[in-house]
């Protein structure tokens, strides 16, 4: 999915539901729009609770394997992120 191996999407996915801090997670950039390669980077754009944000940040960067992580939290982004999410962001997780 997303260019995402089958197992690390899933682990992804069930970390997401698991976290009661998560409300909604966007994935953005080359994969969402897809024209990502082998090492492109998964983006992610994070609602949280914001006393985790590092926790979390930790966890998924373990949870992704070979994969580079990048992490903006949507509280907290720039407008040029802001409008690429909008424009290319897939919602892959909400839980508001």
């Amino acid at each position: 999915m997303y260019g995402i191996e089958e197992k690390v999407y899933k682990n992804l996915i069930s970390y997401f539901r698991n976290n009661q801090y998560i409300k909604k997670v966007v994935l953005f950039g080359s994969r969402a729009k897809g024209n990502y390669n082998y090492n492109s980077d998964i983006d992610l754009g994070i609602l949280c609770d914001k006393k985790y944000k590092g926790t979390i940040a930790q966890d998924l960067d373990e949870l992704v394997g070979i994969y580079s992580l990048d992490i903006v939290f949507l509280d907290s982004i720039n407008k040029e992120i802001k409008l690429q999410i909008e424009k290319y962001g897939v919602e892959i997780y909400i839980n508001i």
